[in-house]
């Protein structure tokens, strides 16, 4: 008897849940994009002095002085050292390549790459004149970004969401239905971009101009997400 009843109710439970499943409403599945812009508020610059002679400690030295030379002078635009830092010291011997095919020893290089990270943009020009005037002599790179990115990021999810929920009531509408729930969510992304879009060029038109800062275009930044929803609407 106690077997009876067990499988009555073990029955019972799955014809409910066959039952619960052939009810739940039809669904409308939609993608949803979101885009902020925004103005970049940091700037991550990155220049190089790079030095080369025959002697190995004389690169070593004058690579040192150079580079010191480059750290003082972007701290005396106000920026402070925490914000300096060494991204990359490399030092290596040079070989020349000869016709028969062997090489030879011509002499070492080293560099020593400065990572200068700098939140009034109104600097960024001045840095890096500042670094090629003081024994830098490469810019490796310079890149925008925002101190507080997850702000924008978080923005640019719910309209994400917004968006996705509009198309999902466009399409239910033109079926003459309407949303009764959610089924499912899913973030495919959540990124910011940069287009990339600044200028460094250094005015070098006339020998007797007066000295130009190097002007910078930070462009504006998008901060972009993108949802897949799937929407429950009434039959």
């Amino acid at each position: 008897m106690k077997k009876i009843f067990c499988l009555t109710v073990l029955l019972m439970m799955i014809c409910a849940t066959t039952f619960a499943e052939e009810i739940k409403p039809p669904i409308i599945s939609v993608n949803g994009e979101g885009v902020v812009e925004v103005q970049p508020d940091r700037a991550t610059i990155s220049v190089g002095v790079v030095t080369r002679d025959k002697n190995p400690s004389a690169v070593q030295n004058s690579n040192a002085r150079a580079a010191q030379d480059v750290i003082n002078s972007i701290v005396a635009l106000g920026v402070e050292r925490k914000n300096i830092s060494t991204g990359n010291y490399n030092f290596a011997p040079n070989y020349r390549h000869l016709d028969n095919g062997k090489r030879i020893l011509d002499g070492y290089e080293a560099t020593n790459s400065v990572t200068v990270i700098v939140d009034d943009l109104s600097l960024v020009g001045k840095i890096i004149d500042a670094a090629l005037n003081h024994g830098a002599n490469q810019v490796d790179s310079l890149s925008f970004g925002l101190r507080n990115k997850t702000a924008y990021q978080d923005q640019a999810l719910k309209i994400a969401v917004l968006d996705a929920r509009r198309k999902a009531e466009v399409a239910a509408q033109a079926l003459g239905k309407t949303i009764v729930g959610v089924r499912n969510v899913t973030i495919n992304s959540a990124s910011v971009t940069s287009p990339h879009n600044y200028k460094m060029a250094r005015s070098m038109a006339m020998e007797d101009s007066a000295n130009v800062d190097t002007p910078i275009e930070s462009g504006t930044l998008k901060c972009s997400a993108s949802v897949h929803v799937e929407f429950e609407i009434s039959r």
